[in-house]
């Protein structure tokens, strides 16, 4: 059976999925296959040339690490011109590559020690892309590029943007690639009381909002086609943190600690990994 990890968007609740994926690692549960959106699609880079559960723990020790001129810096000329028309954008996404650039260590998406993929929306049509080959730069940062904040990425002649927009689990697109069983691994965060404060932070939530009405019907569809072919999905319980604003990467250990220890009790509960399938009521 071949094992898939689908990693999830979420910006800077990335460690979530860090702390999730050494459990499941200890667990001795590994990916023949890593398919990641956004975020995840950064994480999935950074195991598939640090596999097993050593890669996984250097992800937890990086996102402790990583402060938000690291990933992001906000400019106001260019705020401006993305403001006014001049751009089509607000954010350059120079540091997101430099830190690309750090943390992964290959330049083509095929090098990978465990194979990849990432999943992309064309900017004019909405259409999901997965990309299994080409330049690992331009690649994670299209599949990062949310709409409005950062550039759309041209390859091969489309305009790309954040994946999250057209498969935010992309647990589908993990089938299609092979993959019999799927744990699919999330940032899902606490229900808010109230809108957030800012509007990058309403506009980002507002999109995550419709993504995961999007990620159920998809999760639903991966369920029924796995019970066709003797597959599983795994849901792994995310932690359910409140969110922290965007951009702010300072609790960024602590979201990684919660994760594991919710994934390792989730697992220690097992009878058997079946027993935590997802099935037709939980989807």
């Amino acid at each position: 059976m071949t094992v898939a990890f689908a990693l999830s968007g979420g910006g800077n609740l990335g460690p979530m999925q860090a702390g999730s994926i050494v459990a499941l690692m200890e667990a001795g549960i590994t990916p023949d296959l890593l398919v990641g959106t956004s975020v995840g699609a950064l994480n999935a880079a950074f195991l598939a040339t640090r596999p097993g559960v050593a890669g996984a723990r250097v992800l937890m020790e990086a996102w402790s690490a990583l402060k938000r001129p690291d990933a992001v810096r906000l400019d106001f000329f260019t705020a401006l011109a993305g403001f006014l028309g001049f751009r089509n954008h607000l954010i350059s996404d120079q540091q997101l590559r430099k830190l690309i650039r750090r943390w992964v260590e290959i330049d083509q998406i095929e090098q990978a020690t465990v194979p990849i993929a990432f999943t992309t929306t064309d900017a004019l049509t909405g259409d999901c892309v997965v990309l299994t080959t080409g330049d690992i730069l331009d690649s994670l940062a299209a599949s990062c590029a949310i709409p409005g904040l950062f550039p759309p990425v041209s390859i091969n002649g489309r305009w790309l943007v954040d994946g999250s927009l057209s498969a935010n689990q992309p647990v589908l697109q993990a089938q299609a690639l092979g993959a019999d069983d799927i744990f699919i691994i999330t940032t899902a965060a606490a229900a808010r009381q109230r809108p957030p404060r800012g509007a990058v932070a309403l506009a980002m939530n507002s999109v995550s909002l419709i993504t995961s009405r999007v990620s159920r019907d998809q999760i639903a569809q991966a369920t029924i086609a796995a019970e066709r072919s003797a597959g599983k999905v795994f849901l792994v319980p995310s932690s359910e943190p409140v969110a922290p604003t965007p951009f702010n990467f300072r609790r960024s250990a602590s979201l990684a600690h919660a994760s594991y220890e919710r994934t390792a009790l989730w697992l220690a509960g097992r009878e058997s990994l079946a027993a935590l399938a997802v099935g037709p009521k939980d989807s």
